[in-house]
C-alpha cells in the first residue's frame, strides 16, 4: 500500500496544478495561439533546465514508441485545450474533462483488454453523475458548441496519452514533456497572427508554463506510469471542482449550487477511491 502512496500523490498534485488553467488565462488578453506558443516556449526552457540538472542527461533523451505516441497525444491535447477555456466557461471544460475516466476505462478495455473491478466502475459512473450535475447547471449560460467539442477533444487526447504512458518503457518522462512543449511550439508560430507580449503577460505565461504545464504534466507523467489507467484518470477528477474555484476567488466567477454539488460528489468519489484497497479497485488478469 507505500508503494502506491507516491504515484497517486503526483496525480492528486498535477490535478491541482492542471486546476489553474482558467485562472492564468483570466490575466491574458492575447490571442490564444499566442498563448500556446509562449506557454510552450517557457515550458520548453523550464524542461530544457530539468534534464540538464540530471547527472544521466543524455540518456533522457530516449524515447520508445510510446513514449513518442504519449508525447503527440500531450501536444494534441494542448492544442484543444487552449482555444476551449477562450470559446466556453472554464467550469463546462472542467465538467467534460469530467468524462476522463469512463473514456479512459473504455478505451483501457478496448487497448490494453484490463478488467476493472466492479467498484471502480461504479465511482467513475458516479464522477460521471456529478460530471452531469455541473452541466445541468451551467446549460443556461451560453456555452459555445465549438468550445465543448474541443474540450472533448482534449479529453480523449488524455485518455489515450494516460495509456500510452502506461505501456511506456522510457526511464524518465522529461524527454516526453520535452517534446509535447516542441511540437506545441511549432504549431503555435504556425497559427499565431502575432506574438507580441508584454512585460505582464510574459510574467503570467512564464508561471503558467512553470506551475501549469511542467510541473503539472511531469507530475502526471509519472504517476500514470505506475498507476492503471483508469486510476490515474479517476484521481485527477480533482481538477474538476478546483477549476471553478480558483476562478471563482480570483474574478468572482461563482459557481452555481449545482456545480457546488456535483464538484462534492466528484471529491467524495475520489476520497473513497483512495481508502480502497487495490486488490478491490483494480483485478489483474492471471
Amino acid at each position: 500500500m507505500k508503494r502506491e502512496l507516491p504515484p497517486r500523490l503526483s496525480i492528486l498534485l498535477a490535478a491541482g496544478l492542471f486546476s489553474t488553467a482558467g485562472f492564468f488565462m483570466g490575466f491574458l488578453d492575447m490571442n490564444v495561439w499566442a498563448i500556446l506558443f509562449w506557454r510552450s516556449l517557457f515550458a520548453l526552457g523550464f524542461t530544457s533546465i530539468f534534464v540538464a540538472m540530471r547527472p544521466t542527461s543524455t540518456a533522457l533523451l530516449w524515447l520508445d514508441r510510446t513514449g513518442l505516441l504519449a508525447a503527440i497525444l500531450s501536444a494534441a491535447a494542448t492544442l484543444a485545450f487552449i482555444p476551449s477555456l477562450r470559446l466556453t466557461s472554464v467550469a463546462n471544460v472542467a465538467v467534460i474533462h469530467g468524462a476522463l475516466p469512463l473514456i479512459t476505462v473504455a478505451l483501457s478495455r478496448l487497448i490494453l483488454t484490463e478488467q476493472i473491478g466492479h467498484r471502480t466502475i461504479g465511482l467513475c459512473l458516479s464522477v460521471a453523475l456529478g460530471a452531469i450535475i455541473i452541466f445541468a447547471g451551467s446549460a443556461s449560460s451560453g456555452i459555445r458548441l465549438a468550445g465543448d467539442g474541443l474540450a472533448l477533444m482534449m479529453t480523449i487526447f488524455m485518455a489515450l496519452m494516460t495509456i500510452a504512458l502506461r505501456r511506456s518503457l522510457v526511464p524518465s518522462v522529461l524527454p516526453m514533456v520535452w517534446l509535447s512543449n516542441a511540437i506545441a511550439v511549432l504549431a503555435g508560430v504556425a497559427l499565431a497572427p502575432s506574438l507580441a507580449l508584454d512585460a505582464k503577460q510574459a510574467f503570467v505565461t512564464a508561471c503558467f508554463a512553470l506551475f501549469q504545464i511542467s510541473f503539472g504534466l511531469i507530475l502526471y507523467a509519472r504517476g500514470a506510469r505506475r498507476l492503471p489507467p483508469p486510476e490515474t484518470a479517476l484521481l485527477s477528477l480533482c481538477e474538476v471542482p478546483l477549476s471553478g474555484l480558483w476562478v471563482w476567488l480570483a474574478f468572482d466567477q461563482r459557481p452555481p449550487l449545482l456545480t457546488v454539488i456535483g464538484g462534492g460528489i466528484i471529491l467524495v468519489s475520489v476520497a473513497a477511491h483512495l481508502t480502497m484497497p487495490k486488490s478491490q479497485s483494480v483485478q489483474t488478469e492471471e
